[in-house]
């Protein structure tokens, strides 16, 4: 019997190893890819979806708050973000509006029975103190000023309460700290939008302040918004001169020069009713 050299020993054990090789991985198997969950499409398509149904979402959100009545009192982030939508201004104008007049319905019923109740139209002027700076910032929206000038001349309404329907006990006392208040806020607001709409007719608030004006007087209250029509009365002079001279040939060919002067003569009049140079 031959001898088995090493060499063949070596040769042998290779053989061996490489057959157990084949037969563990076989040739025709392979190895499984790694499946990832999305594709940067699908990834894609899954965010813009979550996107919109985000938006959605604010809009039910800010649909139900309108509904409400509730955007004058939504967080700070939430009803800035409303205030910029197109009716945010008139939104806002419509729920600060409805929410004074209840106010205002429901205490005037208490201040006309003074006796019984204690509550005054003094204590109405205190509440549209809140309202009053709420049109303020109304004013500062894009197409605010004349929303909130139309808003103020209400909240004067409401915070005369029940003067001149009610007796004395229903009037007050005086104390009624929006009366300023409302004289500002009518004259800066009346000649921010003069500038911006010369056009625009002040004649029906004139009118209106002064039959408040002289209602309220024979009940202690004195002056009521007596600079705001001192302003107003005063852009009325300027087409009443013209018209009686006859022969300012320049503002009838050219009706934005009266415009124009009819503006500089409100600018000149908040000064003085300010106190400024």
């Amino acid at each position: 019997m031959a001898r088995t050299t090493q060499s063949q020993r070596r040769g042998d054990d290779h053989k061996r190893m490489h057959s157990a090789s084949h037969d563990e991985y076989p040739e025709h198997a392979k190895v499984p890819k790694i499946q990832h969950g999305f594709t940067p499409s699908d990834s894609l398509e899954a965010a813009n979806a979550r996107v919109q149904d985000l938006e959605q979402q604010v809009h039910d959100l800010h649909d139900f708050i309108n509904a409400k009545g509730l955007a004058r009192l939504a967080p700070d982030s939430i009803r800035k973000h409303m205030e910029q939508q197109s009716n945010g201004a008139q939104t806002l104008a419509t729920q600060i509006r409805n929410a004074a007049e209840k106010v205002y319905d429901r205490l005037k019923g208490q201040a006309l029975n003074a006796r019984k109740t204690g509550v005054t139209s003094d204590d109405i002027s205190s509440v549209m103190m809140h309202f009053l700076a709420e049109a303020e910032e109304l004013s500062q929206l894009l197409g605010g000023i004349p929303l909130a000038f139309d808003l103020v001349m209400d909240l004067a309404r409401f915070s005369l309460g029940c003067v001149g329907d009610g007796d004395s006990h229903s009037a007050g006392f005086g104390d009624r700290p929006s009366d300023n208040e409302v004289d500002r806020l009518i004259i800066d607001l009346a000649t921010k939008r003069k500038q911006m709409e010369p056009s625009w007719s002040h004649v029906e608030a004139l009118e209106t302040l002064r039959e408040q004006n002289k209602r309220v007087a024979d009940y202690g209250v004195d002056g009521f918004c007596a600079k705001s029509i001192e302003l107003l009365d005063g852009w009325e002079k300027p087409v009443a001169q013209g018209s009686e001279v006859g022969n300012d040939t320049a503002s009838q060919e050219n009706p934005m020069v009266e415009s124009a002067a009819l503006t500089q003569d409100a600018l000149s009049r908040l000064q003085t009713l300010s106190g400024t140079n």
